[in-house]
């Protein structure tokens, strides 16, 4: 599996120019893998004199699971750096003063020689990847040179243990991993079948990443005033496949009197476009940026920036969480934190969160606009959404905790460490 894994990594090398055909995104990748090359002397510059944590996130999201653990990091081992990278330019795109960070950098595309490099340049105290971040290269280099290394926020794919020539080296690199915390028992249960040690039921550091995100005082004048006395539904992080069900909704008489706010999840002309053209009175739509300009009577506010989000749930008593229809949905944990109701695409098999809401009620699964119809009609009932956002919201209370049970871990390292 190991030659197979490195032809993989070879040809993907030699198609790199011609995937930035495809994609402005697949351009942004190869961009970072391009500063790569001169990473390494950056790293070694600023790791010469300080002892690092190293963080690898595969995308913004990933970061969003680590950053309460990193904010516990700072504060208590603030001698350490920490060293952020990503594989997404989601991520590494962004300055590294927005994270809990000392250093931002793309990380490189897997393989033995560049993974020992990396190493090396980092030489860190400790290494947190997380989630299903599996680089066989990196952990193997890593468990070479004994340096601790812990998957935070982690999960195991059944269909990918169950696959006849790929399982053994999947659990082969879990095996590389000094601890695995995992999110949920179905997990636990799947590491005990294949024998993985080390294991602990931590839960995913997002729920308190997002109660965090709750506690901060966050105001803003814009969505607060295009709110005011009227319910709002939040379409978060959508996606093209997402339209129809604004379409519907704004043709329901039922709802005639909600307020909507649209956050796409890639902010482009293209995309916002596709909204303006989707919806009959252009009129009715006003953008995040120009609303200086708003009459009061637009029904739609178009979230074209970044970062806000998170935050604008507060306002809402609905949302729809799009990506449902593509690759997987995106975070549900940002609005149930507000006790809402939260409807998604069918898409979830991989949210542990998402598998609990549609068991429990605490939210729905649709896979097309009748569906969304029907749960459209029960949740107009205010006392029934209620009902249904404290189920949500209950996910929430029952998966806090788990920066307290990783970081005793990381605590015992870097104090060890400490006293070398």
């Amino acid at each position: 599996m190991l030659l197979l894994y490195n032809f993989l990594l070879f040809m993907v090398r030699r198609c790199l120019p011609s995937l930035v055909l495809f994609s402005k995104k697949w351009g942004a990748w190869i961009d970072g893998q391009k500063l790569t090359k001169n990473s390494i002397s950056s790293i070694e510059a600023l790791r010469s004199s300080s002892k690092c944590v190293w963080v690898h996130c595969a995308s913004l999201g990933e970061y969003e699971q680590v950053k309460p653990i990193l904010v516990e990091i700072k504060s208590r081992f603030p001698e350490y750096l920490i060293i952020l990278t990503f594989f997404s330019p989601s991520g590494f795109n962004r300055p590294s003063t927005f994270f809990q960070a000392d250093a931002v950098f793309p990380l490189p595309l897997d393989g033995q020689k560049v993974a020992k490099a990396w190493v090396n340049a980092f030489r860190p105290s400790l290494v947190l990847f997380v989630k299903q971040e599996l680089w066989f290269h990196y952990l193997n280099e890593l468990n070479l040179q004994r340096i601790p290394v812990f998957l935070v926020s982690g999960t195991l794919s059944s269909s990918l243990l169950k696959m006849p020539v790929y399982s053994s080296w999947y659990v082969e690199m879990f095996g590389l991993f000094s601890v695995l915390f995992l999110q949920n028992t179905k997990d636990m249960e799947m590491a005990k079948e294949y024998n993985l040690h080390n294991t602990f039921l931590a839960g995913n550091s997002r729920v308190d990443s997002v109660k965090n995100n709750k506690e901060v005082p966050w105001e803003n004048e814009i969505i607060e005033t295009f709110t005011l006395n009227s319910d709002t539904i939040i379409f978060g992080s959508t996606w093209p496949e997402d339209i129809p069900f604004l379409q519907y909704f704004l043709a329901n008489p039922a709802y005639k009197n909600w307020k909507i706010i649209w956050a796409p999840h890639e902010i482009s002309s293209h995309q916002i476009n596709l909204v303006f053209s989707s919806v009959k009175d252009e009129k009715s739509i006003i953008l995040f940026s120009k609303a200086s300009e708003a009459t009061g009577n637009e029904r739609i506010l178009l979230l074209d920036t970044l970062g806000m989000l998170k935050y604008a749930y507060r306002y809402a008593q609905l949302a729809y969480v799009g990506g449902g229809f593509g690759k997987g949905i995106h975070n549900l944990l940002e609005p149930i934190v507000y006790e809402m109701p939260v409807i998604f695409g069918p898409k979830f098999k991989a949210f542990p969160e998402a598998h609990f809401l549609v068991e429990n009620g605490g939210g729905f699964s649709i896979i097309n606009v009748k569906d969304w119809q029907l749960v459209l009609e029960k949740l107009m009932d205010p006392r029934y959404r209620h009902k249904v956002g404290m189920i949500a919201s209950s996910y929430i209370v029952q998966n806090m905790g788990t920066v307290d049970k990783i970081l005793p871990f990381i605590s015992e390292v870097l104090d060890y460490d400490s006293k070398k």
